[in-house]
């Protein structure tokens, strides 16, 4: 069976593993520390025939979602929404019958930076990875991992606890107040990666600090 975990993966997949592999050792179109990405055209490409492998995990992406229904939940069905790309954002649950959204996933344009969108927190993080795509993506399927682990347990306990109470009111609320929780945490994350990854070092206080990253050997 696949579990919402498993699409959450396919939506991240840029051909890992594959001869087609975006961030492969080797693949000079990803740079030294092998970022998936690949900008769309430009001036200096007009002349030059050929495209980019497109990968299902595009850096250009709005929005993914996942809907998991489920004939069971007297809570309703679960949309699991991603702003951004995929490779940067945090699935995040959110229940059909939610009185209201939060401001934070309702906002976000690419027109206009701010600090109070989902959407920006997980544009933001991408965009620093590629300081140092092979270093930094492990930050961020970390903090993906912990945060989606939580929100899984979180749909669980508050399915069984509505169950019991048929208290509504409370399970809004403890849904809303995750998704803040996200949005906070990713935007801290962008700040504890440039900490720990600036100016080519990796800093990991208090011991080691200014260790030496360098490039690749085959670069």
């Amino acid at each position: 069976l696949l579990s919402q975990m498993d699409l959450f993966r396919f939506h991240r997949y840029t051909y890992q593993n594959t001869p087609y592999d975006l961030g492969a050792e080797g693949n000079m179109a990803g740079g030294p520390f092998g970022s998936p990405d690949r900008w769309k055209a430009g001036l200096g490409e007009i002349k030059i025939k050929g495209a980019w492998e497109r990968a299902i995990g595009l850096y250009r992406t709005s929005d993914t979602y996942i809907v998991q229904s489920q004939s069971s939940a007297t809570t309703g069905a679960v949309l699991w929404f991603g702003p951004a790309s995929a490779l940067g954002t945090v699935f995040t649950p959110f229940i059909v019958g939610l009185s209201d959204i939060p401001a934070s996933y309702r906002s976000g344009h690419h027109t206009e930076f701010s600090r109070s969108s989902a959407f920006w927190a997980a544009c933001f993080a991408h965009n620093v990875a590629n300081l140092k795509w092979t270093y930094i993506i492990k930050d961020i399927e970390a903090r993906q991992e912990q945060l989606e682990g939580n929100s899984e347990a979180l749909v669980s306990k508050l399915e069984e606890q509505f169950q019991i109470d048929d208290n509504f009111g409370a399970v809004e609320e403890a849904y809303l107040s995750n998704a803040a929780s996200i949005v906070a945490s990713l935007w801290s994350l962008s700040d504890e990666i440039m900490f720990k990854y600036a100016s080519g070092f990796v800093n990991e206080p208090p011991e080691n600090m200014s260790q030496m990253g360098g490039y690749p050997t085959w670069w």
